[in-house]
């Protein structure tokens, strides 16, 4: 079997061995896209419809009956989301990965095209930064756990009578991923889904408990640190790609927020990493 590293998101035609077998030690999600997929997990036939994601617990040894052509698999493991710490008792003690033969989701979130256009093509590009990548395939796996578990955990029943403010949440979080940049004025995105700021507003606060704008901030502050973190691109080109014309807006909005300046963020962050020295037998 072939050995997959901590994350990514591959063609399965890409990442079989020549028995079509996997085996992830962390966590997986196929998506079967446009086609059946047939598989067998410890010995139990799984028949897949197409636009179906597979949840696969850690450690199932997984053959597949038949070629494929379209279907996807994304597989992680939970430091992925070390951020995110909502999701981490989702993951290890939730509806995801409860059942040990896999459990299958009928893919009502997002069409076949968007998910190809949005989030496969992009991170099998080998120019593409690996944080990016990274950080696309979490925005990815974010939206799909979220739609799952206000589509089948029953503790999620309230958000499901919500279904209308559910929906325009969606929309709007499906936009603020895939913009260039952020607009940090809730009345950009309400213009973009052709409804009211009050609208968006509400359906936010419903779905997440938070203001639009709250969220807009949290989801840029959340990207700001990653890249002064884990990369050495210059705090000038964050500020911009980030939505900011001037670099001291941007400096100023981080300072205001976290209580350090990017800099002083970046330059602790690197103190962090602990120093490799030869040593000599």
């Amino acid at each position: 079997m072939k050995t997959l590293r901590d994350w990514g998101l591959s063609a399965l035609s890409d990442i079989q061995d020549e028995d079509r077998m996997i085996n992830f030690a962390g966590y997986s999600i196929l998506y079967t896209a446009t086609e059946n997929v047939h598989l067998l997990i410890f010995d139990n036939e799984v028949h897949l419809p197409p636009e179906t994601f597979y949840y696969i617990p850690p450690d199932s040894p997984i053959q597949f009956m038949s070629e494929t052509r379209q279907a996807i698999l994304m597989w992680f493991k939970v430091d992925l989301f070390v951020d995110r710490l909502e999701f981490l008792s989702h993951i290890k003690r939730g509806i995801f990965f409860r059942n040990p033969l896999g459990w299958a989701v009928p893919n009502n979130f997002m069409p076949f095209e968007s998910i190809m256009k949005y989030y496969y093509f992009p991170t099998q590009e080998k120019v593409m930064n690996k944080l990016f990548a990274k950080n696309l395939l979490i925005n990815f796996l974010e939206f799909i756990l979220i739609r799952t578990l206000m589509e089948y955990d029953p503790k999620m029943d309230h958000y499901r009578k919500d279904s209308y403010e559910k929906e325009m949440a969606n929309k709007f979080i499906f936009l603020l991923l895939n913009e260039s940049s952020f607009n940090f004025t809730a009345v950009y995105y309400a213009d973009k889904l052709n409804i009211s700021k009050r609208t968006l507003d509400n359906a936010v606060q419903t779905v997440y408990g938070c203001t639009t704008k709250s969220f807009i901030i949290a989801k840029a502050l959340e990207k700001a640190k990653k890249l002064l973190r884990g990369t050495e691109i210059p705090i000038k080109n964050i500020s911009q790609d980030l939505g900011f014309s001037e670099e001291s807006n941007f400096s100023n909005f981080f300072k205001k927020h976290t209580g350090s300046s990017p800099r002083e963020f970046r330059d602790h962050a690197v103190s962090q990493i602990p120093n490799l020295r030869l040593v000599k037998s």
